[in-house]
C-alpha cells in the first residue's frame, strides 16, 4: 500500500512540473545541484546572471519560461541559477572565471566544465549553441584537450573556433581563426559547414571580402536570406561605426560602402542606402537634414530608430527651439514604434528636446525621488521653487519672470527645474527638509541631495539670473559655506560672508555666525562699513545686547563711516515700527506710558528724524483715545510734518477708521488728499 502511494505522489509531481512549462530552475545549492545529478544521471545547467544585466533579464523572463525551453533543459539538465553578486554567486563566479553575463555553464556531476556559452538570444540558436555541449566531441571542454594535442583537422578547428566564440573566448578565437584561415582555401570557406566561421566575420574582413565576391555561389550553397541577413548586419554596423567618436576616414568608408552596394543585389538595399545618408548628415552635423531623415522615417516607420535616435542625440545642443520643436513633434511616433523595453527612454529622450524647444523655464513633472535619479544620471543640479498658491511674489515669478526667454534659457540648460506647493503634496515635507521659512524660495541641490544653494525672494529677470549665478561660486553658495564652516573654517571674512547669506535666506542661525565673529573681531573692524549688516540689522543686533549697546556707545563714530542719517534711522527703526503698530490699531500691549517713554528716548536720542517720529506718535496718542475726531485732528495737524512718510502713516491709519461716519470720512479723505495726492 505504501508504495502504491509512493507511485502515486511520484507520478502527480512528475505531472505537476511536466504542466508547469518553460525550464524548471531548482532552489538548491550548487552541491545539491551536482548531487542530485549524479543521482539522476544527468547534467548540471547553470545560469550565471546579475540582477542589472539587460540579457539576463531578457533570458529570464523571455526565453526559458517557455514550453519548448522547459521540454529541451528539463529531461537532461539538473537546471539552477546564481545571482553572481549574491550568495555564492560570487565565489561561484570567481571559481569558473565567469567575466560576462549571462553566462551559462554546463557541468558534468563531478563539478568540472563541459561546455559555456556566453550571452542569450532566440530560443532555437540557444538551443543549438547548448546542444553542442552536450555532444562530448563538439563541446568546449573535449575541443580545449584536443586542440591542447595538436591534433585537429580543419572540420575540428572549426568547430572548435565557434565553441570559442560562444564562451566569449575571443582571444584563443582570433588565433584559431588565424590557423584556419592558413589551412583553408576559399573553396572550403564557400561550403556551408564552414559558414559558421564567416558569419562571424565583420566588414572589411578578408572573409567578408570573400562572400561579397561570391555572392552567388554563397546564395547557392547558404541561402540568400541567411547570406542577405549577414551582409545587411554588417554593412549596417560598418555605417553605424562611422558616426563613432575618433572613426578614420569616415566620409571614405561611406563612399565606400554606398559603391559596394550599387553592385549588390541585396535585401533592403534601399535602408542602408537611407542609412548612409543619415550617417553622412550626423559627420556633417548637418541639423536641418538629420531632423528631416527622421521625419521621414517618422513616417515610414522606419526600423532603424536607434540609428535616427543617436543622429538626433549628436545635435542635441546645437538645435534653435524652432528645429527642436520639429523633433519634438515627433517623439509620439517614436515612442509608438519603438519596443515595450525601449518606451520609457524614448520618451526621456524626446523630453529633453521639450526643454530646448520651450519659451520660459520647463518645469519637469517628476517626485522629488525621481527627480534626483534623473540628477544623477545627468551629473546635474535640481532648481526648486518652493511656493504657495497664496504668494503673491511666487505667483509674479511663475507668471512673469519664469517665462521670459532669458531665464528659462539661462536655467533650462544649467538646471532640471521643478516646482512643489509647500502647502500639498510632498511639500510640507520638503519645507522642513530645505528649511523653508519664507515664499518664494528657491532651492538649489545638488546630484547627491545635499543643498548647494538658497534664494528667498524672486527678483526680475537678469537680476534673478545673477542670484542664481552665485550657487556656481563656492565663496556665495550656501552649500559650499556650510561646508567650510563644518570644517573648521573661522576665518573672519568668511564668518562675514557666511552670516550674510544666511541672513539674506532668514535663517535664524545667522546670529550665532554673527557672535562668534563679533567675538574675534576689533572695534575698528566692527566700526567699518564691512560690519554694518550687523549694527544696521535690529535682528542681528536686537536690544539690549552688546551688539547694541556697541553701536550705541560709538555712535558718532558709525556716523563718520556709515553716515548720520542711517545710524539714526537704525536707532530709531524698533521705535518707529512700535508706533507703526499702535497707528494700525495691533499695538494693544502699548499703553499711553510707553508711548511717552518713546517721546523721551527719541529726544534723548537727537535723532535726525525727530520730528517724523514725533508727529507719528502724536497720532499713535490720538489712536489710544479711540476717539475718531481727535485722530482726525491729530492727522491734520501732524500728516503735513510727515513728507514722504504721509503715506505709509495714511495706510496703517485704515484699520483704526473703520467705524468713522460718513461725515468723518469725507473729512478723512480731505485730509488725504491734501497730503498725499490722492
Amino acid at each position: 500500500m505504501k508504495s502504491l502511494i509512493s507511485i502515486i505522489a511520484f507520478l502527480m509531481l512528475s505531472f505537476t512540473a511536466f504542466c508547469q512549462g518553460g525550464v524548471n530552475f531548482e532552489h538548491i545549492t550548487f552541491d545539491e545541484a551536482l548531487a542530485k545529478a549524479k543521482a539522476e544521471n544527468k547534467l548540471v545547467f547553470m545560469d550565471c546572471y546579475t540582477s542589472w544585466c539587460g540579457p539576463c533579464k531578457y533570458m529570464s523572463e523571455t526565453i526559458f519560461p517557455q514550453e519548448k525551453a522547459g521540454e529541451f533543459f528539463n529531461p537532461k539538465f539538473v537546471c539552477v541559477k546564481f545571482d553572481m553578486e549574491k550568495g555564492e554567486g560570487p565565489e561561484l563566479g570567481k571559481k569558473f572565471g565567469v567575466r560576462a553575463y549571462p553566462t551559462f555553464l554546463i557541468l558534468r556531476p563531478d563539478g568540472s566544465v563541459q561546455h559555456k556559452v556566453v550571452g542569450g538570444g532566440d530560443l532555437e540558436g540557444f538551443i543549438a549553441r547548448v546542444e553542442k555541449g552536450l555532444n562530448e566531441k563538439t563541446s568546449l571542454d573535449y575541443l580545449n584537450k584536443v586542440y591542447e594535442k595538436g591534433k585537429m583537422n580543419k572540420k575540428q578547428l572549426m568547430a572548435y573556433q565557434i565553441a570559442l566564440n560562444d564562451a566569449y573566448e575571443q582571444a584563443k578565437s582570433e588565433k584559431v581563426g588565424e590557423e584556419l584561415n592558413k589551412i583553408l582555401k576559399d573553396k572550403d570557406k564557400m561550403k556551408k559547414e564552414f559558414w559558421p566561421i564567416l558569419e562571424e566575420s565583420p566588414y572589411g574582413s578578408d572573409n567578408f571580402k570573400l562572400v561579397v565576391n561570391n555572392i552567388a555561389t554563397f546564395n547557392k550553397n547558404i541561402g540568400k536570406e541567411k547570406v542577405d541577413a549577414y551582409l545587411y548586419g554588417n554593412y549596417s554596423q560598418a555605417i553605424d561605426n562611422t558616426t563613432r567618436r575618433n572613426a578614420k576616414e569616415p566620409a571614405k568608408t561611406l563612399e565606400q560602402i554606398r559603391q559596394e552596394l550599387t553592385n549588390i543585389d541585396l535585401e533592403n538595399k534601399d535602408q542602408l542606402m537611407s542609412k548612409i545618408e543619415l550617417a553622412q548628415a550626423t559627420i556633417d552635423q548637418n541639423v536641418d537634414k538629420i531632423i528631416s531623415l527622421a521625419e521621414q522615417a517618422a513616417e515610414t516607420k522606419s526600423e532603424e530608430l536607434w540609428s535616427i535616435v543617436n543622429a538626433l542625440n549628436s545635435i542635441s545642443s546645437k538645435v534653435n527651439k524652432a528645429e527642436a520643436g520639429r523633433i519634438v513633434a515627433l517623439g509620439d511616433k517614436f515612442i509608438a514604434n519603438s519596443p515595450e523595453n525601449g518606451k520609457a527612454y524614448m520618451t526621456n529622450f524626446f523630453e529633453k528636446f521639450k526643454v530646448a524647444a520651450h519659451v520660459g523655464v520647463y518645469f519637469y513633472e517628476l517626485s522629488y525621488e525621481d527627480a534626483l535619479k534623473m540628477a544623477k544620471q545627468q551629473g546635474r543640479k535640481l532648481f526648486i521653487d518652493c511656493y504657495t498658491t497664496w504668494c503673491g511674489p511666487c505667483k509674479y515669478m511663475s507668471e512673469t519672470v519664469f517665462k521670459q526667454e532669458n531665464v528659462g534659457d539661462f536655467l533650462n540648460q544649467n538646471f532640471i527645474c521643478l516646482k512643489y506647493d509647500m502647502e500639498k503634496g510632498e511639500g510640507p515635507e520638503l519645507a522642513k527638509k530645505f528649511g523653508v521659512r519664507a515664499y518664494p524660495t528657491f532651492v538649489i541641490v545638488n546630484p547627491d541631495g545635499t543643498i548647494r544653494h538658497k534664494l528667498v525672494g524672486g527678483g526680475e529677470g537678469e537680476k534673478f539670473i545673477e542670484r542664481v549665478k552665485e550657487s556656481f561660486d563656492d565663496n556665495k553658495a550656501l552649500g559650499a559655506l556650510d561646508a567650510k564652516y563644518n570644517s573648521g573654517n573661522r576665518d573672519k571674512a568668511f564668518l562675514s560672508q557666511y552670516a550674510q547669506v544666511m541672513v539674506a535666506n532668514y535663517d535664524p542661525n545667522a546670529k550665532a555666525i554673527v557672535d562668534e565673529l563679533l567675538k574675534i573681531s576689533t572695534d575698528e573692524e566692527k566700526l567699518s562699513e564691512d560690519y554694518w549688516f550687523i549694527f544696521g540689522n535690529s535682528e542681528l543686533s536686537p536690544k539690549d545686547s552688546e551688539a547694541a549697546k556697541f553701536l550705541t556707545d560709538n555712535r558718532s563714530k558709525f556716523n563718520e563711516t556709515i553716515g548720520k542719517e542711517k545710524v539714526d534711522n537704525r536707532l530709531s527703526e524698533g521705535l518707529f515700527r512700535e508706533i507703526l503698530m499702535v497707528i494700525a490699531g495691533r499695538g494693544q500691549k502699548t499703553d499711553v506710558k510707553r508711548l511717552d517713554a518713546i517721546g523721551r528716548e527719541v529726544k534723548a536720542l537727537k535723532l535726525s528724524n525727530e520730528k517724523t517720529l514725533l508727529s507719528s506718535l502724536a497720532i499713535a496718542k490720538a489712536v489710544k483715545t479711540e476717539n475718531i475726531d481727535k485722530i482726525l485732528t491729530a492727522c491734520e495737524k501732524e500728516l503735513p510734518k510727515l513728507g514722504k512718510d504721509s503715506q505709509m502713516i495714511a495706510y496703517y491709519l485704515s484699520g483704526s477708521l473703520a467705524k468713522a461716519n460718513d461725515t468723518q470720512k469725507a473729512r478723512w479723505q480731505k485730509i488725504v488728499q491734501a497730503n498725499t495726492g490722492k
